[in-house]
């Protein structure tokens, strides 16, 4: 079947549509519909039958905002089910299908993939399961290691670091590390000043020529090769076994970040996500998908008639006020230093204070006719070149020269994808075009979307 029949098979509301789950457990795969479903002889499939004992599904959603939405699986057990009970689900997928009573289950489409956090509650005759988005596999810290004197966490590296703070690993030699991950490059400090040394790039470290005196403060400058956008996805991607979508689309431009603590994915691609105005999800093929929100320009991805959506359901959700001015903070200095050597006082002042502050900055304002109350906002980025800090902070000012708004609408049209252009034929929206955040599939056919306008 392809998207041109679906598209239209969707837009026939008196369509008999089906929503299948397929739970994975420890021992095996568990096959449940809202609607008693038995894929065709001709499928072939070793199990073709479907229970119908799906009474909801709430919560198996795909959202861009990095958020994780807690739900249910809700199924009817009129004693049928009771022995799922000893099933382990934690943690295994589910995985959230769509289609007509009658087609083969190669027709039906995969809308939503969910991550099982196992039976919540039993009760008259009720099995009920927990699930959260799959995004949450993303919030297991990496596991970097311990360091050999002291215990702490091996700190990571990601990208270009402007200044970093170095851990003594060696009482017999004064060798000290930086990083988790093999560098391109670095340069040990010495209360600023560059010291001698010997590198070993391949395990983040080097060796300093000469023994530090009492008064010294030993950080370096650290270069990793994840340093853009892209290449920094990809790395988190691998690491948590995922691939990266093919639609992830990011500027050019140099990244770092640093973490002498427990640090995990997600908050890495958080700390993205407010460095670039992005959004980020895994799709329902397993992927890693960022993308930075722009205005829709042109015709929408996709229209909904008054027809597509259930009557009452639209409703204003937030409203997110234009930006008056915007400032990015960049080339974040991770080990301030209290005293600088007095050479670099001397000959470069701009970088001695440097050395002493956490941020440097770059502010710019815009006059907005008609919005006193107009907000200035601050951000902190993972950006580490000025020209790339001013050209970000352009783009992302002009964005806001306007009022954001976020709104909500139950549509019957449920294969509306997060990142889609969208126009919605209802006032008073009808004649504005926004881009779909989340999508939240529900059982009968139908979809809950968060739109921004």
């Amino acid at each position: 079947m392809n998207d041109q029949y679906y598209r239209r098979w969707l837009d026939q509301p008196n369509e008999q549509r089906v929503m299948l789950l397929e739970l994975e457990h420890a021992a095996g795969v568990l096959q449940v519909a809202d609607q008693p479903y038995i894929a065709p002889i001709a499928d072939h499939l070793d199990d073709p039958v479907y229970d119908d004992v799906l009474i909801e599904a709430v919560g198996i959603s795909t959202r861009i905002d990095g958020l994780i939405e807690f739900g249910d699986i809700r199924l009817r057990d009129d004693g049928g089910i009771t022995h799922w009970l000893d099933y382990q689900f934690r943690g295994y997928p589910v995985r959230a299908y769509l289609g007509g009573m009658h087609w083969s289950r190669a027709d039906f489409r995969l809308i939503a993939v969910a991550t099982n956090e196992g039976i919540r509650s039993w009760e008259r005759g009720e099995l009920v399961c927990a699930v959260t988005d799959t995004s949450s596999k993303l919030d297991t810290p990496i596991d970097t290691g311990s360091l050999e004197l002291g215990g702490n966490p091996v700190p990571l590296v990601l990208g270009r670091c402007f200044n970093v703070p170095a851990y003594r690993i060696s009482t017999q030699a004064d060798t000290y590390r930086v990083s988790y991950l093999p560098l391109s490059s670095v340069q040990p400090r010495d209360n600023g000043n560059a010291a001698p040394h010997a590198k070993d790039l391949a395990n983040g470290a080097f060796t300093l020529d000469n023994h530090p005196g009492n008064a010294s403060t030993i950080t370096a400058a650290a270069h990793e090769p994840h340093d853009t956008p892209m290449t920094m996805v990809a790395w988190i991607a691998a690491h948590y076994g995922l691939e990266v979508s093919p639609a992830t689309a990011l500027p050019e431009v140099t990244v770092g970040i640093q973490s002498s603590s427990a640090i995990s994915g997600a908050q890495i691609l958080e700390q993205l996500r407010d460095t670039l105005g992005a959004g980020w999800m895994i799709d329902a093929l397993n992927r890693l998908d960022v993308r930075v929100l722009t205005a829709p320009t042109g015709e929408p991805d996709i229209t909904l008639a008054p027809d597509d959506i259930i009557d009452g359901t639209l409703e204003l959700d937030t409203v997110e006020p234009p930006w008056s001015a915007l400032t990015l903070r960049w080339g974040r200095n991770d080990a301030e230093l209290r005293g600088v050597a007095a050479t670099i006082n001397d000959t470069d002042p701009s970088l001695a204070a440097r050395y002493q502050r956490t941020w440097s900055e770059s502010t710019v304002s815009q006059t907005l006719d008609g919005h006193p109350l107009a907000t200035p906002v601050t951000h902190d980025t993972l950006l580490q070149i000025e020209s790339d800090v001013v050209a970000e902070r352009d783009r992302r000012l002009a964005y806001h020269a306007e009022r954001r708004e976020r709104w909500r609408v139950t549509t019957y049209v449920p294969t509306v994808t997060v990142y889609q252009s969208i126009r919605v034929d209802l006032a008073p929206i009808a004649e504005r075009i926004g881009r779909v955040t989340a999508v939240r599939p529900q059982v009968g056919g139908k979809a809950e979307l968060e739109i921004l306008l």
